[in-house]
């Protein structure tokens, strides 16, 4: 360990950008670069000091700030990035010649034997071994005495292996001992070893009702099974029967026991088990039979004791204990309309970054500026999860859940009436855009013996969490009916005028929801809203190009960098306890699947200071960045233009209906396009008779076009001979060989022709065979002889090289089009296959079919890589320019997708590939087409710079709804706290202001905490980005 001495001081990161900034009086001074060099087989330590000379390219460089450097050679660099000299800071002329630097040693660290506690405890098996083996006896010499000496060597002994000690005892003394610990495991000494018997077995009972206190008319003493966290016990209970008159389950709970029935109780479960459970299966995602199972083994562990099944007992308890705490956090004991008056979500876990009017925003909005009243509004993200489905066991009146509508789940009764009313009134609609997986799955049903199909829900999407009485169950795929009422259910629970919504099929979901609206006659809470309707981010690349200008969250004003991809993480974090829930009956699904939201809120909550911190961080920085690229790019551009196109995306800020400022309207380059003016080229050379017809049916420029599609024909020929395995039928083979023939048969007619217009082939081919063997060449080996290969054969007519080039070119774009629409479904399919395959057999189809994806991109990816070989070579001949900084060099690392989870960074961040790009390329297009492209980046700059800038007025306002949140709530329970309570006893009273003054301090350290931890960032996040 290094002393404070010897710890390199460092110059603040601030203070400097970069090593070439320093001021150098002289080029001979060197300094202290730290390198991490691999030289201890050198005989060197690991980690030294390399003094490197100072480069020339760092003197030219003078700073009017002189630095003064600390050279301490004992310093060890650590690799933290705040290192001014790090392994990767070396000047690349030195790097690779470390013999002419001057190495200076560090003292090498004394080895200790925390190094490698592994190693090192390898060494101590045995001992570990035997001390294990020793606690299977007692501790000292036989004869073995009560330690209490309370018993002669005739008495049996008894030690508890629950306790730390494990002193020997008699059983008059390991039964007072564990008077409070009835539930510790006990074994008896006979002799040899030890052997397991209980507290029961020994006389101990357990009095109840008195607070541990001896009972003057105890009831006979009782069995009773208790469920704890070291096994399953039976205990004797002593029920109180005094004038008290307290019910027997009463009585167990004020021991903290809960019991399985009220009438008779026979089982219960310690308070601590059930949390325990509780939190397991929150963060494990544990079932309740994996979790008793284990319970069982702790008792016995042999399978030689029969113990009682108190299963059904134990799920009976946890689904009461799951709604009796909702309820107690929810405040609903201090309540005098207690349970019953619990209004429609109330005992939800609400997110505190949300607006609430009343709340943490003004209840009225009219005094807010018309220009500020955007950072008020609710960002709601709307989505179905197919993997929650349940099965067809129990029924609604077997199990019909107790939580009734009090959290997320909507009221089942009146979810069932509205679908009996309204569920043939609603049909499914027809997609105008691609052909999704939700509305493809809308009349899909969940399977033979499928109950409900999935779940789904609306949650906030700016944060992550669920929404009150906003989710529920789908029964026939994700039907807008069944969505619908989850979306009006959620805007009922105290929202704001102004909401944005995204959902993946939202294009299709909101084109007649007014309607739709209309029709379950809530059409008033649908125009008492404002309504911005988006696609999530990583779903847009789906969507036809309409849509992806139209529903984009990067295009849209007042949206922040909102992804919308908030459900679709939630799902994550859920999914894992869908094995449990999908056989559990309707009610006890949805009262469970209410307590895991409520904890994954909860558990939002509590990281609420750091996330806004890092949101802080990122978003100040990448403002400073955006801003600073739009108006470097803005200064570039002509102001008459920018005035324009600002006039035209301001406009469509404030009317959507008016043209979209990003989408394209130029007429992309494609192989049909180019045929049609090849094609009326030639009608016009025709009628002004520059040119003969040699053919009465194919112009050159359609030889030249054939003679594409023939190759192309080649390739795939030549692919499905390569694919067909040493095993394949002989009717797969005939296939071949016939499709082989009719492209022979068309390339010897095409051939003729191009005689006529190309004699010079004729030539070539007949020195070809007479060089050559006299067996005729398969389809696929036949040379075209096309012009781009007559270059350095023949001399070629100019004419047909510019029409392979024009074609060749449009090849190119078109290639590129199908790579990446390819790639777009590979995307899609990989999500597809992460959401919902389950299972080998539909892991294998899923599996092939990427497969299948996949071989067609790098089929594309190979014809594009010839194509564009071709048009080097016709480039060189016809002297064409600019053409390749569109149609670039293909790398295997440029297929990737456009979306941020495929590169890893998001819109305002993101690196694309060229491929998604190069119908930007300026250079060959004509000027519309320029002003057009210009237009749509300078949009999209624009666009960036802006939802960076409303990103952090976002997070300033966001971070004082939290607080405002926590304090409401603070105050809520502060007077909680002082209320007297009259209608209940004293002792309850004193709990229920207790309690109340608990959460009180919880919701004061909350606040404390954010605000000390955003204590500057407001400041950070108001300031004016810079400006060049």
């Amino acid at each position: 360990m290094l002393s404070n001495s010897n710890k390199r001081k460092r110059v603040p990161k601030e203070q400097i950008e970069h090593y070439d900034d320093i001021n150098i009086a002289s080029p001979t001074i060197q300094l202290s670069r730290h390198l991490d060099l691999g030289v201890s087989m050198l005989g060197f330590s690991r980690r030294s000091i390399v003094h490197v000379p100072i480069a020339p390219s760092e003197i030219t460089h003078p700073s009017p700030v002189s630095y003064t450097w600390n050279t301490d050679t004992t310093a060890v660099s650590n690799g933290d990035p705040d290192d001014i000299f790090s392994f990767e800071s070396i000047d690349p002329d030195y790097e690779h010649e470390p013999v002419n630097a001057s190495i200076e040693l560090t003292k090498r660290r004394r080895t200790t034997a925390m190094d490698n506690p592994l190693r090192e405890w390898t060494t101590e098996i045995d001992l570990y071994v035997h001390e294990l083996l020793r606690l299977e006896a007692p501790a000292g010499n036989p004869p073995f005495v009560c330690a209490n000496e309370h018993s002669d060597t005739l008495e049996k002994l008894y030690r508890c292996i629950d306790c730390i000690d494990g002193r020997l005892l008699c059983s008059l003394c390991i039964t007072t001992v564990h008077s409070v610990s009835p539930f510790h495991r006990i074994e008896e000494w006979k002799d040899a070893s030890f052997a397991p018997t209980t507290l029961q077995h020994l006389g101990l009972q357990m009095q109840l009702g008195h607070a541990g206190d001896q009972c003057e008319n105890p009831l006979p003493p009782t069995n009773l099974v208790v469920l704890h966290t070291n096994g399953i016990h039976s205990i004797s209970v002593l029920y109180c029967d005094c004038t008290q008159s307290i019910p027997r389950h009463v009585q167990l709970l004020r021991t903290r026991l809960f019991p399985a029935t009220t009438i008779y109780p026979q089982t219960a479960a310690t308070f601590h088990l059930l949390k325990g459970f509780q939190l397991l299966s929150f963060m494990s995602k544990v079932s309740a039979f994996e979790f008793y199972q284990t319970l069982v083994r702790l008792t016995d562990n042999t399978g030689t004791v029969d113990l009682p099944d108190r299963y059904a007992a134990f799920l009976r308890m946890v689904h009461e204990w799951r709604h009796i705490k909702m309820l107690k956090r929810a405040a609903r004991g201090h309540d005098l309309k207690g349970v019953k008056g619990t209004q429609s979500g109330e005992c939800a876990v609400l997110c505190p970054a949300c607006p609430y009017p009343g709340v943490n925003i003004p209840s009225n909005l009219t005094n807010v500026p018309a220009g500020k009243q955007w950072l008020y509004s609710l960002f709601l993200g709307i989505d179905a999860n197919f993997r929650l489905k349940r099965l067809n066991v129990s029924s609604q009146e077997q199990d019909p859940g107790l939580n009734h509508g009090y959290a997320y789940f909507v009221e089942e009764s009146a979810f069932k009436s509205y679908l009996n009313r309204f569920g043939t009134l609603v049909p499914d609609d027809i997609s105008t855009c691609n052909n999704h997986d939700a509305i493809k799955s809308a009349s899909i049903r969940g399977g033979k013996g499928i109950d409900a199909s999935g779940v789904g829900k609306v949650e906030c999407a700016r944060h992550d969490m669920k929404r009150p009485v906003s989710v529920g169950d789908l029964q026939k795929g994700e039907r807008y009916v069944n969505m619908d009422y989850f979306v009006f259910s959620s805007i009922r629970q105290n929202t704001p005028k102004n909401v944005v919504v995204s959902y993946d099929i939202i294009c299709q979901w909101a084109k007649h929801l007014v309607s739709r609206a209309e029709t379950y006659a809530t059409a008033n809470e649908y125009h008492s809203h404002s309504w911005t309707f988006l696609v999530p981010k990583f779903h847009l690349p789906a969507h036809c190009p309409e849509c992806q200008v139209n529903f984009s969250f990067n295009f849209t004003r007042h949206v922040g960098r909102t992804d919308g991809e908030a459900p679709e993480r939630g799902w994550a974090a859920i999914n894992a306890i869908s094995t449990s829930t999908k056989e559990m009956g309707p009610g006890s699904r949805r009262d469970t699947l209410d307590d895991h939201f409520s904890d994954y809120n909860w558990r939002k909550i509590v990281t609420l200071a750091s996330t806004f911190c890092r949101k802080v961080e990122e978003a100040v920085t990448h403002r400073a960045e955006h801003t600073l690229a739009f108006e470097e790019f803005s200064a570039a551009l002509p102001k008459n233009d920018i005035n324009e196109w600002r006039g035209l995306v301001e406009a469509w800020e404030e009317d959507g209906k008016k043209v979209n400022p990003f989408a394209a309207s130029v007429q992309k380059i494609s192989e049909s396009s180019v045929r049609l003016e090849l094609a009326q080229e030639d009608e016009a050379q025709l009628k002004e008779k520059m040119t003969v017809a040699l053919h009465d049916d194919v112009p050159p420029s359609r030889l030249i076009a054939q003679g594409l599609e023939l190759e192309d024909h080649q390739r795939v020929l030549c692919i499905d001979t390569n694919a067909l395995g040493p095993h394949a039928t002989d009717l797969q083979r005939s296939k071949l060989i016939e499709r082989g023939n009719q492209l022979f048969r068309k390339i010897e007619a095409w051939m003729k022709i191009q005689t006529l217009y190309m004699p010079q082939v004729a030539v070539i081919r007949a020195r070809a065979e007479h060089a050559g063997s006299a067996e005729l060449p398969s389809a696929i080996d036949v040379d075209l002889l096309l012009p781009s290969s007559l270059i350095h054969k023949a001399p070629c007519d100019a004419k047909f090289l510019d029409y392979e080039w024009r074609l060749r070119f449009a090849q190119a774009h078109g290639v590129l089009h199908e790579m990446r629409r390819s790639i777009v479904l590979r995307s899609q399919m990989y999500k597809s296959k992460d959401t919902l395959v389950r299972g080998q057999r539909m892991h294998t189809r899923s599996l092939a079919l990427l497969a299948k994806v996949q071989g067609r991109i790098n089929t594309a990816a190979n014809k594009y890589r010839r194509v564009r070989e071709i048009l080097v070579t016709l480039a060189q001949h016809l002297s064409k320019v600019g053409w390749d900084s569109t149609l670039q060099p293909l790398a295997d690392e440029d297929l990737r997708g456009i979306t941020a989870e495929e590169e890893g960074l998001s819109e305002g961040r993101r690196t694309m590939s060229w491929i998604w790009r190069t119908d930007s390329g300026i250079e060959s297009l004509e000027l519309g087409a320029k002003q057009e492209v210009l237009r749509i980046e300078w949009c999209k700059a624009r666009a960036r710079a802006h939802r960076w800038q409303e990103e952090c007025l976002l997070l300033e306002e966001e971070m004082r709804r939290v607080m405002a949140f926590f304090r409401y709530k603070q105050e809520q329970w502060l007077r909680l706290s002082t209320m007297m309570y009259k209608h209940t006893d004293a002792a309850t009273a004193r709990g229920l202001q207790a309690y109340a003054q608990r959460q009180a301090e919880l919701q004061s350290r909350l606040l404390e905490r954010c605000a000390t931890m955003w204590k500057d960032l407001p400041s950070r996040l108001l300031a004016p980005p810079p400006s060049t």
